[in-house]
């Protein structure tokens, strides 16, 4: 989620189209709790902001009357007034032309959101699975466990844009801009092939041929070619790279292999979740512990093994279930 956030109005919030698709359709729900936790102070804002979302969920799609407008600034001014800081003060002309300005954008980014939500289409992967998509113009996508795509397919071939939740690789047809919108930062190419790692505590993006653009929430950006990877440090959320021995076309997940190069042990097991579709319970202090190793897909036990072997600790097994600890 992005900084700045956490100094808009509920009026500016409630025009985010990442925060409409929260409100109606839960989608970046960790990211939006996980935002909130972490700016407990906003968390009366993002309920007004909630509230007008819902508010302007029961408009019609077609241009508004007059009336049903005067209707709409009525609920979203009773909205604002209800909240701590303007009860018991009157806005100005001035400042009240600004909230309908303002609250006219907010409708009119909800109306784009629907609109292309109808046309939106959705694909996504359950634990363990992997699916291999072509899209419009004839790029294709191998989608990794637990990850979702979201595209318009009536406007795919002329935009060439999506959104990406979890890790995907791309084959990308020459052609116009392509471009992977993410939560955490957005990738562009023209035709290239690249690997996108978009979980909420974790970015990282890796080119295999081609040239691929990238940039991260703070909007700081970097241009990598073959055998180069990019990440945003956990850190200092800078966009760093390096390089690496480009041994395969593919990433190694593709084949079932897992591979990771001082990651926390949380990043490594929360693959290892949605690859074996369990539940990892890491003995507090581990969560960070670096580990650099790889799993691989198939056997649980043996995966388990390649974990917790290097690292000095046992795995116990309690059903769907697992413990991790010294």
């Amino acid at each position: 989620m992005k900084e700045q956030y956490t100094t808009y109005t509920a009026i500016q919030l409630a025009g985010e189209d990442t925060f409409i698709a929260w409100v109606l359709d839960g989608t970046y729900n960790r990211e939006w709790e996980a935002w909130l936790l972490q700016n407990a102070q906003t968390r009366a804002n993002a309920e007004q902001a909630r509230r007008l979302v819902l508010d302007m969920m029961h408009l019609p799609t077609e241009v508004l009357s007059s009336e049903e407008q005067r209707g709409l600034w009525n609920r979203i001014s009773t909205d604002i007034s209800t909240s701590p800081k303007s009860l018991h003060t009157k806005p100005s002309t001035k400042i009240f032309r600004w909230i309908t300005t303002a609250a006219a954008a907010a409708v009119l980014t909800l109306v784009i959101w629907i609109t292309k939500k109808e046309n939106n289409t959705s694909v996504f992967t359950q634990a363990g699975q992997q699916k291999e998509i072509q899209l419009p113009e004839s790029s294709r996508i191998e989608l990794n466990a637990g990850s979702k795509i979201v595209y318009n397919e009536k406007r795919f071939t002329k935009d060439r844009e999506l959104t990406l939740t979890g890790e995907a690789f791309f084959k990308v047809h020459p052609g116009s801009r392509f471009t992977v919108n993410t939560p955490q930062g957005s990738v562009t190419v023209l035709g290239t092939s690249f690997n996108v790692i978009a979980w909420p505590d974790r970015f990282e993006v890796t080119c295999y041929t081609g040239k691929v653009k990238v940039v991260n929430q703070n909007n700081d950006q970097l241009t990598i070619t073959p055998g180069e990877r990019c990440k945003t440090e956990m850190g200092t959320k800078k966009l760093t790279s390096n390089s690496f021995t480009l041994a395969t076309e593919n990433p190694e997940w593709m084949q079932g292999k897992f591979v990771f190069e001082n990651q926390p042990l949380k990043i490594v097991v929360e693959e290892l979740e949605r690859q074996y579709n369990i539940t990892v319970k890491l003995q507090p202090g581990l969560e960070d512990l670096p580990y650099s190793g790889f799993f691989e897909s198939g056997d649980l036990d043996e995966a388990l093994d390649f974990i917790t072997w290097p690292k000095h600790l046992k795995a116990e097994k309690q059903g769907n279930t697992v413990l991790i600890g010294r």
